[in-house]
């Protein structure tokens, strides 16, 4: 049991504390076909991945996603720079925020520069907090890094419970901030101009 656990625990938190999504630079910017961009969003998100699972996105998430606004429409059919790194957002977030307060969080975005800073505020985030969580799992439980003894069942409970117990007060505190940014927005407009989110266009210059 011991070590099948640190053979299933070590390695994941290991490496999860040097993970990070692709800088924006290191994104493809030539354009990929949907087949693709499955394949690139798995192999970036692998850390969110339990031993053993398949892959768990499908084309029907992304076009979904794309009806609900979050993402620009292709521009034939293809895929570039800001498509996935608001891709790569969504399902990094989608465990903890709903479609609404995705669309809350992304919809201030006008185009592929303030992506491009979102971008790079989301990847210092998911940094942070990957090294954040690896340290907490590795002081909880030395014995993955040695040959001492592992904790037993109900100390992984409870560790999970403290983990899981933080994530969603967390995400609790998301969403109000979300709802409070948006009520703030929308206060400070005039009344006349106050309309829906639309959905985000495809980049300046490209058609739909």
């Amino acid at each position: 049991m011991e070590n099948a656990t640190r053979e299933a625990l070590g390695p994941y938190f290991e490496a999860l504390g040097k993970k990070a999504p692709a800088e924006w630079e290191q994104l493809p910017d030539l354009g990929l076909y949907l087949d693709q961009v499955i394949t690139f969003l798995e192999r970036q998100l692998d850390f969110f991945r339990m031993p053993g699972d398949e892959g768990q996105i499908t084309s029907s998430m992304i076009n979904n996603y794309a009806k609900s606004g979050l993402v620009p429409r292709t521009v034939g059919k293809k895929y570039g720079q800001e498509h996935l790194a608001l891709l790569l957002s969504v399902f990094a977030l989608k465990r903890v925020l709903s479609v609404q307060d995705m669309a809350a969080l992304l919809g201030s975005l006008g185009g592929a520069d303030e992506t491009k800073k979102f971008y790079g505020r989301f990847r210092e985030s998911m940094r942070r907090a990957a090294e954040s969580t690896s340290r907490a799992v590795g002081d909880a439980l030395p014995g993955l890094a040695g040959e001492e003894a592992l904790p037993d069942g109900k100390a992984l409970r409870s560790l999970a419970l403290e983990l899981a117990a933080d994530a969603s007060m967390r995400s609790r505190a998301a969403e109000l901030l979300l709802a409070l940014a948006i009520s703030g927005e929308a206060a400070a407009q005039p009344e006349k101009t106050k309309s829906p989110p639309k959905p985000r266009r495809a980049p300046k210059g490209e058609k739909a």
